[in-house]
């Protein structure tokens, strides 16, 4: 019997591109990146404890789905204790997104006073000097204030306007988040490779057929960030996790087809909407199955909620899942209580 691979590589942050990021910025596409990210902001936010002169600066490069969740959650936890700042080349919030979701979400970020820089780009990422004095910066840009406390935890960001005739920017954060760009996870072959393995696609993926299979290779198949494959009207498909779960679904049943001697089903993507977590009890959601349909605020987190445990692959993990939740929801219903009660007694 002839040995079956699958290739389900992902992707990972692109960080490369701009001189100082890999250093300083955080990604943030794996779980170790999300617990990198909780430890420093706790760590911010026990140093800042009871300073409210010196909040915490969050800087998110990108406003694509991903930049926009983080900025709404994280203006969410740190509210009056901290600022927020979004920069994007694009001159909208999430560009590919239903203008349903993309209003419902910077209805969101501006409600929570997350600045919008849009249409710049980042230039570089550095430390900023230890020193007393401020740092002087070139005349034709605009110099944001610095936070008070110790520049060493301070980073500076560059910014370079798109369009003519704007001026450039500086800023300064504690924490600087960078979610724009992916790069798949197909390792790269030198010049001292007379065969390529695999044929590679300008954005990096390894180029598969409509089954699934790598071009060239019956016996591979990829799925995921890490394969490109195009549509009906010849654009590739979106790197997302809607188009992953549907892939793993038909990749399941053709490798059983290819070992059993069976046809091999064609992938044909269904686009089934798109959601956004904006914060604990905030989320959006764009079905597709009701034209125009948008459910935000509560309703978009419970519609968010019940469409990630019906993807469940079983009831066991339904049920383990949804009592997270609900323990969860538990938990911070108490903490605000108490929070309030708090707040009476003290006025």
């Amino acid at each position: 019997m002839t040995a079956r691979l699958v290739l389900a590589l992902g992707a990972e942050a692109k960080l490369d591109v701009v001189p100082g990021a890999l250093e300083f910025a955080l990604p943030f596409s794996t779980l170790e990146d999300a617990i990198r990210l909780e430890k420093q902001l706790r760590a911010l936010e026990r140093k800042k404890f009871g300073k409210s002169e010196s909040p915490i600066h969050v800087i998110v490069v990108g406003s694509g789905y991903c930049g926009v969740e983080l900025a709404a959650t994280i203006a969410e936890r740190l509210a009056d204790r901290g600022k927020v700042q979004v920069v994007n080349v694009e001159s909208t919030i999430c560009p590919s997104a239903p203008v349903g979701n993309r209003e419902a979400a910077l209805k969101v970020l501006l409600a929570r006073n997350v600045q919008l820089l849009l249409g710049y780009f980042v230039s570089s990422v550095r430390k900023a000097y230890n020193k007393k004095e401020p740092e002087v910066f070139e005349e034709t840009s605009v110099t944001h204030t610095t936070p008070t406390g110790n520049t060493e935890d301070l980073f500076i960001l560059d910014l370079q306007p798109v369009q003519k005739g704007l001026p450039s920017q500086t800023l300064q954060a504690h924490l600087v988040l960078w979610t724009v760009g992916a790069k798949p996870q197909v390792p790269s072959f030198d010049s001292s490779f007379q065969v390529q393995p695999f044929p590679i696609s300008g954005r990096g993926q390894v180029e598969i057929d409509e089954t699934l299979q790598v071009k060239g290779y019956p016996q591979i198949f990829a799925v995921g960030d890490s394969a490109g494959l195009r549509d009906s009207s010849g654009r590739l498909l979106p790197m997302t996790a809607q188009v992953a779960i549907q892939q793993a679904d038909f990749a399941g049943w053709n490798l059983w087809a290819a070992i059993n001697d069976r046809p091999l089903l064609p992938f044909r993507f269904q686009n089934l909407g798109e959601m956004m977590t904006l914060g604990k009890n905030d989320a959006v959601c764009a079905p597709t199955f009701v034209e125009g349909l948008i459910l935000d605020g509560r309703v978009g987190n419970t519609a968010r909620k019940l469409a990630y445990l019906y993807r469940m692959p079983t009831n066991e993990q339904r049920v383990k899942v949804g009592l997270s939740w609900l323990a969860k929801s538990s938990i911070d219903s108490i903490a605000g209580l108490q929070s309030a009660i708090t707040q009476a007694l003290g006025s």
